[in-house]
């Protein structure tokens, strides 16, 4: 059995895999100053795996409380890859690979290993991501802009007269209080950005472009799209799994 880890900025996914099946998944908040307390409520109970697999971008901190866990529980060093310039027929955008999260190109790993067809993939985690595949396998690049509660969170962090609790109540109506204005915005913008470069990168590639989201807040932004979209929750520990077997 091997164990997976899709470590965000808040909250870890989780699966278990025999063969090439996950048997069993789930997902934990986290702070900072808790993880390791977390990590101890969450994955105590779990047989050794053969392998833990890890996809982290909370930094390094984060990772080396992870691998001292699992050590010292399992006697079990973590497994964590790295972002590259291509994967199979996937080449990636950037020049500078280490500036990638590590979510975004096993995300981008698994849609285009199972997929190979043009591609907008949306993360909606702490940050929302969009990153675009054309049709032969390469990134175009994408758009990094807050989450929605990022957005919220940061309006009435620096403002005075903002003084509200954070909402995720899928709108995006006129509000007539401030409290909604804020939710409603924050889903507006996040909308409107993924909507608006749907139909430019369709426009661009003269083809349909399969769209794929994933992440915590995915289910809310999808269902205010215009555009039709597929969601797959354990699309980086898809990719995760892959890119181990590549390796192998």
């Amino acid at each position: 059995m091997n164990l997976l880890l899709d470590i965000g900025n808040s909250s870890v996914n989780w699966a278990k895999q025999e063969q090439e099946a996950f048997i069993s998944s789930g997902v934990f908040s986290y702070t900072k100053t808790n993880f390791e307390k977390e990590i101890i409520e969450n994955l105590s109970s779990f047989e050794k795996p053969s392998n833990v697999l890890v996809s982290n971008v909370a930094g390094d901190s984060i990772f080396i409380l992870l691998n001292d866990w699992t050590k010292e529980h399992w006697q079990q060093d973590c497994w964590q890859p790295c972002v590259s310039t291509h994967y199979k027929e996937l080449t990636n955008s950037y020049e500078d690979t280490e500036q990638m999260g590590l979510d975004r190109w096993l995300a981008m790993i698994a849609a285009w290993e199972m997929n190979q067809t043009a591609l907008c993939l949306v993360g909606c985690g702490t940050a929302l991501t969009i990153d675009l595949i054309d049709a032969s396998g390469k990134h175009s690049g994408g758009y990094i802009i807050p989450g929605i509660e990022l957005m919220q969170k940061t309006l009435v962090d620096n403002t005075v007269q903002i003084n509200t609790n954070i909402r995720t109540m899928p709108s995006i109506e006129y509000a007539q209080d401030t409290q909604t204005a804020v939710n409603n915005g924050s889903f507006l913008a996040a909308v409107s950005i993924i909507d608006h470069t749907v139909k430019t990168f369709s426009d661009e590639s003269n083809s349909g472009v399969k769209c794929i989201m994933s992440g915590g807040m995915a289910s809310s932004i999808k269902s205010l799209l215009n555009h039709p979209f597929e969601y797959e929750p354990n699309l980086v520990l898809m990719g995760l799994s892959m890119l181990h077997k590549a390796r192998q």
